[in-house]
């Protein structure tokens, strides 16, 4: 009977990293498929999905299939950095390099150990992956784990690029998505009847956010709100705060923001996203801005990607954003073949990961 470990990222307090943990178990729950979530950093939080902390190959073991889901876990920017990072101060490590080797042993190297189980990794960004891997001496894991892998799914092209120069081609690599376009989204009306402009901003530095907003309120006439998301708030609630997001994106005509994965939720609800990041595409981090012209080029957002002033300031991009807006109301930028387009990336991005579990 196939049963399937889903192992996710699980960050406490991150809005967008909620969205791919719930999609990995409303997707399987669909599918009608046995499958636990778990992660392998136990941490003081509770997470709200019920993952299973567990690393304990054993148990791995009674798995037909492992999944790697979203985020940038088999990723050596992941691995040397965040999980790292984590595996020190949760006590699983009690140097750098052995926490480096943890990382790596539980990412790439698992295929040795876990031999008849097929494992996968689907929806991941591997941006930055090759400098990473060649930094840390991780180049031969990362091509094992190629050799071994049922099927990897980058989620953008960018990724899939990378990732084959970083260890070699492979029939087995295809492109996917981000793991969270696989919630449904909501059939609402035309984004064009909606009066309110969105806007969250945590990740690129932006300054003058209040002068800014003003600004584009008149050059839009719509009105502003502030969307609720967060990015490591732990006391919040993930499940109240997402539920509340997309509450807000649903009385939006236009989201701006600097936040990867709100850009993929309201764009995934039918709401424009007008996506702001610096212009430095170095991928040296996982919250570096790389991966957000990664996504505007793999969902064919591109037009709507403004890059911010030297100054970070909202208000000296506000002209930039107005003009992407107004070419998104005359028709210039065509959404509606945005969202077909998107629509046939998502099916087969789920008949691609139906045939990994049917296999």
């Amino acid at each position: 009977m196939t049963k399937v470990a889903l192992v996710c990222a699980f960050n406490p307090g991150n809005t967008g990293m909620y969205s791919v943990d719930l999609a990995a178990s409303r997707f399987m729950r669909k599918l009608g498929v046995p499958h636990t979530l778990v992660n392998f950093q136990r941490r003081p939080w509770r997470p709200v999905l019920g993952f299973r902390s567990t690393r304990d190959v054993r148990y791995l073991r009674t798995f037909t299939h492992l999944l790697f889901w979203g985020d940038f876990q088999n990723n050596p920017v992941y691995g040397t950095n965040d999980f790292a990072k984590r595996e020190v101060k949760f006590k699983y490590a009690s140097s750098d390099e052995e926490a480096i080797s943890n990382w790596s042993r539980l990412h790439l190297d698992i295929s040795d150990q876990l031999q008849g189980v097929k494992i996968a990794s689907v929806g991941n960004c591997f941006l930055g992956a090759g400098a990473a891997a060649a930094d840390k001496s991780l180049r031969s894991s990362l091509r094992n784990f190629v050799r071994n892998a049922a099927a990897i799914l980058p989620r953008e092209s960018q990724s899939m690029r990378q990732l084959m120069d970083a260890s070699e081609p492979s029939h087995n690599i295809a492109t996917g998505l981000d793991t969270a376009f696989l919630l449904e989204g909501s059939n609402r009306q035309d984004y064009r009847d909606k009066k309110n402009i969105g806007f969250r901003f945590v990740r690129s530095g932006v300054v003058d956010i209040d002068a800014g907003i003003l600004e584009l309120a008149k050059a839009t006439g719509l009105s502003p709100v502030e969307i609720p998301w967060t990015t490591g708030d732990r006391k919040a609630s993930c499940k109240k705060t997402f539920a509340q997001a997309i509450d807000t994106i649903a009385t939006c005509r236009v989201v701006v923001t600097d936040v990867y994965h709100l850009a993929v939720n309201a764009t995934n609800h039918g709401t424009p996203v007008i996506c702001l990041s610096r212009g430095d595409y170095n991928a040296s981090s996982s919250v570096a801005d790389a991966k957000k012209h990664a996504l505007a080029e793999q969902i064919g957002t591109l037009d709507l990607h403004v890059t911010l002033a030297p100054d970070r300031s909202l208000l000296s991009t506000s002209k930039a954003i107005a003009d992407a807006y107004h070419s998104l109301m005359d028709g210039q930028i065509d959404f509606e073949e945005i969202m077909q387009g998107l629509q046939t990336q998502k099916s087969g991005f789920r008949d691609r990961i139906i045939e990994i579990i049917e296999s």
